[in-house]
């Protein structure tokens, strides 16, 4: 136990599966991740610009996933959500092999997309209910390491494949896909937890007369509607690795290919290294103020994006690196204190559908962040850049806010001292 406290790792015990299962879906997902884009062109012969345009229309199709999954979380339990999600993903991805339609395939993708958006804030919901006390923090710090070094290993070995096969290896990455998710629900399903999950107990939820429920609960609580502005800016952070560095490393900088593959490097094995020991240093700081913390490390990090030098390859990638560092640690602080404060925000009845609105800003995030990011980046490099920066210090100012307006035991993840 001690070497486990160390690393800031969680009491797991009874809850093995749980953490098997996170652990499968990752690895399946890390499969399948790199090649998203380039499957739907390869192995299906569709054009690089109208499968943009599919997966835009997917996504902005399925926004409406997230606020539905609220209800179905809160009614049914996040395990039963978490299965049906895992079984709707192995039905896609499996129907990816079997058609070349293209509407076919929008409408495969679109469900997709509705399957992930179950399957987070049910996951996030269960970890809230079967965590130890005081540990909330220390599982979505587990989590997310998982996912990293499950979408390291699956990348990697989904490369081996296309390279080994070609088309035939798209197929088996796309089928291995399906089966990691058919795992997962199984081992969740047969999961026997040692203590009663919402929507296992027999019997209805029964409200007080005159007790609001469903997103009318919901939508008054303005520390709440205040607090996922921050959630959108925090995602469109988060997306600006992804949608955003590697354009302007390459396209708006001139920079070598080479050096968004590195620097992705970094984050991914300072994620998996340090994820767990952070959210230990942090556990007993006030929540928002670690968030208003990892906002302005953010800010930091993109003043170094934006004027990095460029006449110096060598000197480009030192300056690019550091950049990465601060904007990973901001990560770091940010992820798992995001979560723990909006499940402690929530009371258990409507727990599920606090995550499904914060799942739907990040859908409004991924939805937004390709066209204005490149919009801005056409405008001038550094724009992008100022504007996640400005963004930010709107959250800070929000937070700021929430501080001084929360209830003590939102705060923070125990209460022994400040």
């Amino acid at each position: 136990m001690a070497v486990i406290d160390t690393l800031g790792l969680p009491n797991t015990r009874g809850r093995g599966p749980l953490v098997v299962a996170q652990a499968v879906d990752a690895l399946g997902t890390g499969l399948f991740l790199p090649f998203a884009v380039v499957y739907f062109h390869a192995a299906k012969d569709i054009g690089l610009t109208t499968v943009g345009v599919m997966l835009s229309v997917a996504a902005l199709i399925s926004l409406p996933a997230g606020p539905l999954a609220g209800p179905l979380i809160d009614r049914f339990g996040p395990r039963a959500v978490m299965i049906a999600s895992n079984l709707i993903r192995v039905a896609t991805f499996t129907g990816y092999v079997f058609t070349d339609a293209r509407w076919q395939l929008v409408l495969l993708v679109t469900a997709t997309l509705c399957g992930e958006s179950l399957f987070r804030p049910a996951a996030t919901a269960l970890v809230a209910h079967i965590a130890d006390e005081g540990q909330r923090t220390r599982w979505y710090a587990m989590q997310r390491s998982l996912r990293n070094v499950g979408f390291g290993a699956g990348g990697l070995f989904g490369s081996l494949l296309v390279a080994w096969d070609g088309g035939g290896g798209y197929t088996l990455v796309v089928l291995l896909n399906a089966a990691s998710f058919l795992v997962t629900a199984v081992l969740i399903g047969t999961w026997r937890p040692l203590t009663v999950l919402p929507g296992t107990a027999p019997g209805p939820v029964v409200r007080p007369v005159g007790e609001r429920g469903g997103y009318r609960e919901v939508l008054a609580d303005r520390a709440f509607l205040g607090f996922l502005v921050t959630v959108l800016v925090f995602a469109l952070c988060d997306l600006a690795l992804t949608v955003l560095l590697s354009a302007y490393v390459i396209d708006a900088r001139g920079l070598p290919a080479w050096q968004p593959g590195m620097l992705f490097a970094i984050n991914t094995g300072l994620v998996m290294l340090a994820q767990t020991w952070v959210a230990k240093a942090i556990e007993r700081r006030r929540r928002p103020r670690v968030l208003q913390v990892a906002a302005v490390l953010w800010i930091v990090s993109f003043a170094v994006f934006a004027c990095v030098p460029t006449a110096d390859t060598t000197l480009a990638f030192a300056g690019l690196a550091l950049g990465m560092v601060v904007f990973t640690v901001a990560e770091l602080l940010q992820a798992p204190t995001s979560s723990a404060l909006i499940v402690s925000m929530a009371d258990a009845r409507v727990r599920g559908r606090y995550l499904g609105l914060e799942e739907l800003m990040w859908g409004l995030a991924k939805v937004a962040a390709p066209a204005v990011f490149t919009q801005l980046l056409t405008a001038r490099p550094e724009l992008p850049w100022l504007v996640l920066g400005v963004c930010c210090l709107a959250a800070v100012a929000v937070l700021a806010r929430l501080n001084r307006t929360l209830p003590v035991a939102a705060l923070r993840e125990t209460v022994d001292h400040a």
